[in-house]
């Protein structure tokens, strides 16, 4: 990501400053670009699986900068009727499996084992990739502004999905390889180089991303653009800039919108921003988005490089000097789902965009954006923070249920299911140094938790009065309690990472209360289908696309300096990496995506060492150093 520059983005001047070639300005007519819409068909090319005829919505003609300089109005070429998808974005459970996940991490960091019949998948692996689907509920924006974009810009074809095929707009999506891939590049925001990149722009004001927007344009850098309400967020692809006086106008392809421009107003002078068309469901418009700082951002598509660093790799000898993430998500996309987090006493509710975190936190909601409900995903850095909470809420009346995860590189990932409700009553404490979790139910509630680490997944009832404790030694070993309303242990058991065959066991567990007693039943894993032809074909050729985006972000780099300092305010921030430099999944680098977006969230911080955290549990909490059976009884089963 290009450094932030300390120019004023109240005048894109600097752009010309900086000498940066406009590519793609239109040269048909003398349209203004403040234009009023016009009512356009809302498909170019329906969709087969459509349910519904798109309804028509309001166009923005395609922005003219015919006859004006880069410095007053900036457009890429991008014309949504061509380059956007012909269908709407929709809301349905996501399609991430053996085969996707191998695209985004590869197969070391995805398969335990490859038999002729398929990939046995890490249980960590298999319970992201089924909260990660789970939340595509609520709609595919992010997926469809990142594969447009991408198609648009030359490092994918769309004859590549189906031979023959012209545009992106011909694509269908019941194609089950354009599904594929929109479900991969959807869940490209739940990764921590993605998740870096984006936090940093947390702190940008609008006008600033504006400027930034301008100058990537300019150079071909790419983005896509977040915007965030009370009701979620949603995704857009931006394709044009243009000065009006004290306004901007960010021109958008919105995937809710299909053939149409749509049209973000940034306020220079009040530092806001707001958006007609901002509907979570495009066919119950609302009356419209609006925000500040924080409720805007931009993610650079370099970020995005596959394979990516796992958010879920819990090998010991990953790095736990890293954030802890956690995952708020609903099948149920009519219900916003949120996460409280309670730090030092205090409670911030992130299901407000607006909500002003404590240095160390990032809050983004999650990208869908067809309908009202959305999923969060907060990171916390222990080191910043110390003790803290975080509770899984919903805005309604009713119980919903809730999946809350937990994640931490070196970590074995803890999965909460409950039914919550707007009271934020259930969820997870954790210990300072962010290892060790215990989780909290109301009273008269249960619930259920899951607990994946290396080989094995104990999945286990909640009884009401009853709570657990998870938490890692750093060895490869978990240590899990039972506690009863008093924190009086009433077993424990330790889950290892290996297992004495090698192979992936689910185990599930049955607590009694009454007794006290814990018994396990378990099974070995069956491999799942993996199509290594699609993992291969869903990144084909996107290593040298990649290396192209550094190439150009290192260029607006020196492009913003220059301007800068020709610009006479010779002042720079640094906000520090760009998060995009992952060497592939399951290795031990030194990419910085270990921090999750948490220590770039705008403050100056010190670098961290990278000396392990001390995971040892804390004194008063209970060990059992009795080690549950790793095999299943019925060896036979094999």
């Amino acid at each position: 990501m290009s450094r932030r520059s300390a120019v004023t983005a109240r005048l894109l001047a600097p752009l010309a400053v900086a000498a940066l070639v406009l590519a793609g300005c239109s040269s048909g007519g003398d349209a203004a670009p403040s234009a009023a819409p016009s009512e356009t068909a809302a498909a170019a090319a329906p969709s087969t699986t459509a349910a519904q005829e798109p309804v028509a919505v309001e166009s923005y003609p395609l922005p003219d900068c015919t006859g004006q300089d880069a410095s007053t109005c900036v457009y890429d070429g991008f014309d949504p009727t061509v380059d956007g998808f012909g269908f709407e974005n929709w809301g349905a459970e996501g399609t991430i499996d053996a085969s996707i996940l191998v695209a985004l991490f590869g197969e070391d960091a995805v398969c335990a084992e490859v038999t002729a019949s398929g990939c046995v998948v890490y249980p960590a692996a298999a319970a992201w990739a089924d909260q990660v689907n789970e939340a595509m509920a609520a709609g595919h924006c992010e997926g469809m502004a990142v594969l447009s974009r991408l198609i648009y810009d030359g490092y994918m074809s769309a004859d590549s999905f189906e031979p023959g095929v012209a545009s992106t707009a011909e694509l269908l999506r019941d194609d089950p390889d354009v599904a594929a891939a929109i479900d991969l590049w959807w869940a490209t925001q739940m990764l921590p180089p993605v998740q870096a990149a984006y936090s940093e722009f947390k702190s940008y004001q609008p006008s600033e991303i504006a400027y930034e927007l301008a100058q990537g344009l300019q150079s071909g850098k790419g983005y896509t653009l977040g915007i965030y309400s009370a009701d979620g967020g949603h995704a857009i692809t931006p394709i044009g800039v243009a000065l009006e006086g004290d306004l901007v106008a960010v021109s958008v392809y919105d995937n809710n919108y299909p053939g149409t421009v749509q049209r973000v107003t940034i306020d220079l002078a009040n530092e806001t921003w707001s958006y007609a068309a901002g509907a979570t469901n495009p066919d119950a418009p609302t009356g419209g988005w609006e925000g500040g700082q924080g409720t805007i951002e931009l993610t650079p598509m370099a970020s995005r490089e596959l394979p990516s660093i796992a958010p879920f790799d819990d090998s010991s000898g990953r790095t736990r000097a890293s954030a802890v993430v956690f995952t708020a998500t609903s099948a149920d996309p009519l219900v916003p789902t949120g996460i409280v987090l309670t730090i030092d006493g205090q409670e911030y509710d992130t299901s407000d965009p607006s909500v002003e975190l404590p240095e160390g936190v990032v809050a983004r909601s999650i990208l869908g954006a067809t309908l009202s409900g959305k999923g969060k995903i907060v990171s916390v850095n222990p080191r910043l923070v110390g003790a803290f909470g975080a509770r899984a809420k919903v805005v309604g009346d009713t119980r919903t249920p809730v999946t809350l995860s937990y994640d931490r590189l070196g970590s074995p990932r803890v999965t909460l299911r409950a039914d919550v409700d707007q009271s934020a009553d259930a969820g997870f404490d954790v210990d300072p140094s962010g290892g060790a979790v215990r989780t909290v139910l109301p009273d008269g509630a249960e619930g259920r938790l899951q607990v994946d680490n290396g080989l094995n997944r104990l999945d286990f009832a909640l009884p009401d009065g009853v709570a657990s404790y998870v938490g890692s030694r750093g060895d490869g070993q978990v240590d899990i309690a039972f506690l009863d309303q008093n924190d009086e242990l009433l077993d424990s058991l330790v889950l290892d990472a290996d297992t004495d065959s090698g192979r992936v066991v689910y185990g599930t567990g049955d607590f009694d209360p009454d007794t006290g007693a814990f018994e396990v039943t378990e099974e070995f894993a069956e491999p799942e289908e993996l199509d290594e032809s699609l993992s291969a074909s869903l990144t084909a050729g996107l290593d040298e696309a990649f290396a192209d985006l550094e190439g150009i972000d290192e260029a607006a780099d020196e492009a913003t300096d220059e301007a800068a300092t020709d610009d006479g305010s010779g002042s720079e921030q640094d906000d520090g990496a760009d998060g995009s430099g992952s060497s592939g999944a399951g290795t031990d680098d030194d990419s910085g995506a270990d921090d999750s977006g948490v220590d770039d969230s705008g403050a100056d911080d010190e670098p961290v060492a990278d000396e392990p955290v001390d995971e040892e549990p804390a004194a008063d909490e209970p060990v059992d150093e009795e080690p549950v059976a790793d095999e299943p009884a019925d060896e036979s089963a094999e």
